[in-house]
């Protein structure tokens, strides 16, 4: 799974809506759009708060948890 299939999965699991997403992380919609379709990866700082906004480890967010 890759970091976008993770993103995407993890936000449609708590029913999350991309913009409801992207105002709590403080970036534009198109932003997580982007990160869900592996157009870019969000760097460090915005995957831990992503990761906590989501409700899971960033294992999980990276597809780590899947082994």
């Amino acid at each position: 799974m890759t970091i976008g299939q993770a993103i995407k999965k993890a936000r449609k699991s708590k029913g999350y809506t991309q913009a409801k997403v992207a105002k709590k992380l403080g970036v534009a919609q198109t932003t997580i759009t982007y990160w869900e379709t592996d157009r870019f990866s969000p760097c460090l700082m915005l995957a831990i708060c992503l990761a906590d906004v989501l409700g899971i480890t960033l294992d999980e967010l990276v597809g780590r948890g899947e082994r």
